[in-house]
């Protein structure tokens, strides 16, 4: 999931970095999702980054602008959407609609 301001948005695409991404980890290459793209991600302005590892059961939250990285959640947990000040995640709900 791409999260854009309305900002940045015409009718065709984001223009400019997205503001929050939300990846599923490549269960084949997931060095690809923590190392490479964290780092294109935080120097390209993007302003929040998850990794959901559904193997592990855990969110990886990079939060570029409050210099947050590579915090770890369970899949028990509530997760603040820390760009927006009212947005919570609840991945046990996620969890149990995966049957995971």
């Amino acid at each position: 999931m791409i999260v854009c301001d309305k900002d940045k948005l015409d009718e065709n695409r984001c223009n400019g970095a997205p503001d929050f991404i939300i990846e599923i980890v490549s269960p084949g290459n997931p060095s690809d999702d923590y190392i490479r793209k964290a780092y294109y991600y935080n120097n390209y302005n993007v302003r929040e980054y998850w990794i959901v590892d559904p193997k592990r059961r855990m969110i990886t939250v990079n939060y570029f602008e409050g210099d947050l990285i590579h915090v770890a959640y369970s899949f028990d947990a509530t997760v603040k959407v820390n760009i927006y000040e009212d947005l919570y995640i609840n991945f046990t709900d996620i969890a149990r609609l995966l049957n995971i």
